[in-house]
């Protein structure tokens, strides 16, 4: 696979494949994180097979990348331009995405959207109600515009994720959206431990 210098960019899409926390630190604007894990399972919504991708990694994770080609093309995403190392962006064209730990996002009394991103199959735990929306992520490509843009959407799944890859979508949609650190996991600990 190509290396792609990061002037190179211009209308690609941007798959950025690094862990969640890597990617709420730093990224380019405009990239979805998909990680490894969960590329294959939602990449098929959020990727327009018309246009090129390139995929942007960490020096530790290029490992990953022959098998994100092999998965890419079972997918039939044909228009692989590449990849990026994040390492070798400057640190002063990245954006950040906000996070909110579990227990100040439960002591918010102000107006919100708590966007929950799993799927109603999955969810054994339910997510505190207050302003709850419902939306799963392979769905949120469809249903982002009924969101009301004028409210701070924090986005919520099992442990982070989908949650980082939502609020990486709704980033390049234009909104701000923040996410809940741990998901569910760590809003049930922080309940149990109060």
């Amino acid at each position: 696979m190509k290396k792609i210098n990061y002037k190179e960019i211009n209308d690609q899409q941007l798959i950025d494949v690094r862990p969640q926390h890597d990617y709420q630190a730093g990224h380019i604007s405009k990239s979805l994180n998909l990680n490894p894990g969960n590329f294959k399972k939602y990449a098929a919504y959020y990727i327009d097979l018309s246009k090129p991708i390139i995929f942007i990694v960490g020096s530790e994770d290029k490992d990953k990348l022959e098998k994100l080609s092999e998965v890419a093309n079972e997918l039939g995403i044909t228009q692989l331009d590449g990849y990026l190392l994040i390492d070798e962006v400057p640190e002063e064209i990245f954006q950040t995405t906000e996070t909110i730990p579990a227990g100040d996002f439960l002591n918010k009394s102000d107006d919100f959207i708590l966007l929950d991103v799993r799927h109603p199959d999955e969810i054994t735990r339910s997510a505190p109600e207050k302003n709850l929306v419902n939306i799963p992520f392979e769905e949120l490509v469809d249903n982002y515009q009924s969101l009301d843009t004028s409210k701070q959407i924090y986005t919520l799944c099992g442990s982070g994720n989908r949650s980082t890859a939502a609020a990486s979508f709704l980033e390049s949609k234009g909104f701000d959206p923040k996410v809940i650190e741990g998901g569910m996991k760590a809003i049930q600990e922080v309940k149990f431990n109060n």
